[in-house]
């Protein structure tokens, strides 16, 4: 490994202002909406610094609010900062649960045209994944629908389906792990198998620290908008390819004390 960063974060923060009204009752809100108004301020991330290498897999886990999806955004570019700065180099695939630019009244077809041409892929490109979208994300029953009649799973299918064929360097995923039936998930673990060999990066935002230990090489944890420790992980499935055998390990770094360490390792050629 080359430690190019991919993805440099420094002293982000970012905080979001709502209005907020005394009374629950609606024609409280009408009648007197600006009488009564005032507003607080949310502190969603607070100085957050993090980096990712090239090839690397990267987790962030935390409980509900503590920041994980608004830093997946920024990253993303999908969102400002209040402060900070946010690097982030080559190509990019992002997969946010329900679609995120999935125009409801289309079809898959017509959303995954949409959906190549914003990542930048050619109509020529496009056509050539489009079955492979529809084939991995089950829908040929349902294609000829608008997405608007999908169900929460199908529709979850569709976007992971859509981003994971973007050939990108870097991809991001929320919560990509709770999408659709076993079986699906047993796809995209396979998936995530050949995005390892293939020495892509990943970030992903989970719940569960016993999948993102069995991916990730390290796990940023967050609490109330800030990084609190850093987990650096042996996952199950290496960037060399060797499963292994006995039970993955981790062990927890400072934060201060883990920006500027370095890592190598060599990854045989796969197949494209």
């Amino acid at each position: 490994m080359n430690n190019e960063l991919i993805i440099e974060c420094k002293g982000v923060s970012k905080s979001f202002r709502h209005a907020v009204y005394p009374s629950k009752l609606l024609q409280d809100h009408l009648l007197s909406r600006k009488r009564h108004r005032r507003h607080q301020t949310i502190q969603a991330l607070q100085d957050v610094t993090l980096h990712v290498e090239r090839g690397e897999w990267v987790g962030i886990a935390g409980p509900n609010g503590s920041g994980k999806t608004t830093l997946l955004q920024i990253i993303a570019g999908l969102l400002p900062t209040d402060t900070g700065t946010v690097i982030q180099r080559g190509p990019m695939a992002c997969f946010f649960g329900l679609g995120l630019g999935f125009h409801p009244e289309r079809n898959a077809v017509e959303n995954i045209y949409h959906h190549g041409l914003l990542h930048g892929m050619t109509p020529e490109e496009i056509k050539k994944r489009t079955k492979r979208i529809i084939d991995f994300a089950e829908l040929w029953s349902h294609v000829d629908l608008p997405v608007k009649c999908y169900s929460t799973g199908m529709h979850m299918r569709l976007a992971f389906a859509a981003a994971v064929q973007v050939p990108a360097q870097l991809y991001l995923f929320d919560e990509v792990l709770a999408v659709g039936d076993v079986s699906f998930q047993v796809k995209c673990r396979a998936h995530f198998k050949g995005l390892r060999y293939h020495k892509k990066t990943v970030v992903m935002v989970g719940h569960s620290l016993s999948e993102l230990r069995h991916w990730c090489d390290r796990i940023y944890h967050m609490e109330n908008g800030s990084i609190v420790d850093i987990e650096q992980c042996t996952p199950a499935i290496p960037r060399n390819g060797k499963s292994v055998p006995s039970q993955h390990a981790s062990h927890h770094v400072s934060p201060q004390s883990f920006e500027g360490a370095q890592r190598s390792s060599e990854q045989p050629a796969l197949r494209a």
